[in-house]
């Protein structure tokens, strides 16, 4: 099969593309929450497995879950502010940088 592809004479105005304040947090959100959701449920999984593994007490079980949170959290929130750092640079017609991983290098570029 031959199939041409088609693209524009030239690019885009940057006022011609759908990004907003409200675009860019609801995407960014949306990633933040799937990023929550399936980091958590990996890592409550993976302690419950552990736990039933070797036959640790409910109290335990409890208290790694708590330390297992942690990391959860930490990528969590630098999942959200890295994609909100791209949201914004997309909204400005930049490329996409190379991602900085602390969450203090995203923070300090929020303000």
């Amino acid at each position: 099969m031959d199939q041409e592809i088609i693209t524009p004479q030239s690019t885009p105005k940057g006022d011609t593309h759908a990004f907003g304040p409200v675009a860019s947090f609801l995407a960014a959100a949306g990633a933040t929450l799937m990023a929550f959701s399936l980091l958590g449920a990996a890592a409550a999984a993976s302690v419950w497995a552990f736990a039933k593994l070797f036959g640790l007490p409910d109290w335990l079980l409890f208290g790694v879950l708590a330390l297992a949170m942690l990391p959860v959290l930490w990528a969590t929130a630098w999942i959200g502010l890295r994609a909100w750092h791209v949201e914004q640079r997309l909204a400005d017609n930049k490329d996409v940088d190379t991602p900085v991983f602390a969450i203090g290098h995203y923070l300090k570029k929020a303000r």
